[in-house]
């Protein structure tokens, strides 16, 4: 539900979409792509940051 959410309104996120479908990917093999980016940002976030301080889902895009 996330990858639906940030596709419609994140504008890198379409371009990165538009450019995989370029690629000749279908829609469903582009949103699996972006899916995967996505949980490389969240893993290094979580890699990067001490948990214990975050209080707000605002601080963990900053860690970003």
């Amino acid at each position: 539900m996330s990858v639906k959410a940030k596709q419609a309104h994140a504008s890198d996120t379409k371009a990165y979409v538009v450019c995989r479908i370029t690629e000749e990917k279908t829609s469903r093999g582009a949103q699996r792509c972006l899916k995967r980016v996505i949980c490389r940002q969240i893993f290094k976030i979580l890699e990067r940051t001490d948990r214990t301080k975050i209080e707000s889902i605002e601080e963990l895009a900053q860690a970003a």
